[in-house]
């Protein structure tokens, strides 16, 4: 009985998941996938391919992928509906980027996906955040009008942040979530809460058409609508932090301090209230400007909590300037970050 019990039980854990209903899969291609039998996607039930047509992440700057004009001509004359995705990266802004990436589009029709792959990729150091993202979308509406906009994420990533603006201007999400990654669906992505829902989700690397590897997706049916995008939103405005009257620091007092580093001193992580070494980093720059003289770490110590405290008396701190923190070096603190400019 026991044995039965335990296989019983591997079974159970070894049973695959299904796949949503009403989706279709398709597959996204770049350089490694060459020479790809299109008409053999078709053949194995795929229906759509979404071709890499350049990025920015390299030095060198944007550039368009070699196989991008051959691979959207292979895709479309065997019948899948075309896809088109720009690679992110530290060497154009968004609107450069998207104004790069529609003047090289090849054989664009309306109805094909326009897609943005948000990762840190080659030469690269930072994910494209919520503000650069919706900017890219903004202007590729700007040059095509109504399209199918996507937005690729790794789920981890796309946790790390928050995207109001970009769900603002309509963008669809394409989620990339692989569990085990043997090929096999592994279940519903986890978006934390970030994004109202997937449109598309790649589930695996390890899909294979006629010996070649490749990614594998799903999408819902509405993953291709063409959408009239609204004007970016704006975040919604965080509430003053109590930490101004009860001197203790806690999740609004950060995200009002990442809200200002920010804004003034180049921190790009999210304004997630949970403080480490990027908003560290980017405190101590902003402490320059108040005698932090020592390394820009992310490890803040008495130093940068002098400086801290030099910034305070600007704003009714009157205790010693010592680097440790109390209740009132904390108030004033907030006190400057209650500011309305950094709602």
């Amino acid at each position: 009985m026991l044995a039965q019990t335990l296989v019983a039980a591997v079974i159970a854990v070894a049973a695959p998941v299904p796949v949503p209903p009403g989706v279709v899969t398709g597959l996204d291609v770049a350089t490694t996938q060459a020479g790809i039998d299109f008409t053999q996607a078709r053949a194995d039930g795929h229906a759509f391919a979404v071709v890499k047509a350049g990025g920015s992440q390299l030095t060198e700057g944007p550039y368009t992928s070699p196989h991008y004009t051959a691979q959207v001509t292979g895709a479309r004359a065997a019948g899948l509906r075309v896809g088109h995705y720009w690679v992110t990266g530290d060497f154009s802004t968004p609107v450069q980027a998207a104004d790069y990436f529609v003047g090289h589009l090849h054989d664009y029709r309306l109805g094909d996906v326009l897609a943005l792959d948000n990762e840190v990729l080659d030469d690269s150091t930072r994910l494209w955040n919520d503000s650069d993202v919706a900017a890219f979308f903004t202007r590729v509406h700007d040059r095509v009008g109504d399209h199918v906009p996507w937005l690729y994420m790794g789920a981890a990533d796309l946790r790390s942040g928050s995207w109001p603006r970009t769900i603002a201007t309509g963008t669809k999400l394409w989620v990339a979530s692989w569990g085990a990654n043997d090929g096999s669906y592994p279940g519903e992505p986890n978006l934390g809460g970030k994004y109202p829902a997937w449109s598309a989700h790649q589930y695996t690397s390890n899909g294979t058409v006629g010996g070649t590897r490749v990614d594998v997706n799903v999408a819902r049916p509405d993953a291709f609508d063409v959408v009239t995008p609204g004007p970016p939103g704006e975040p919604p405005a965080l509430p003053k932090t109590t930490t101004e009257q009860d001197g203790v620091p806690g999740t609004v007092f950060w995200q009002r301090a990442q809200n200002w580093l920010s804004m003034d001193w180049a921190y790009t992580g999210p304004i997630d209230g949970a403080p480490g070494t990027n908003t560290y980093k980017a405190l101590q720059r902003a402490m320059r400007d108040h005698g932090y003289t020592g390394p820009v770490d992310g490890v803040p110590g008495t130093n940068t909590w002098a400086a801290v405290q030099r910034l305070g008396t600007q704003w009714g701190y009157t205790g010693p300037v010592d680097g440790v923190m109390g209740p009132n070096s904390w108030r004033a603190f907030a006190r400057f970050l209650n500011q309305d400019t950094y709602d």
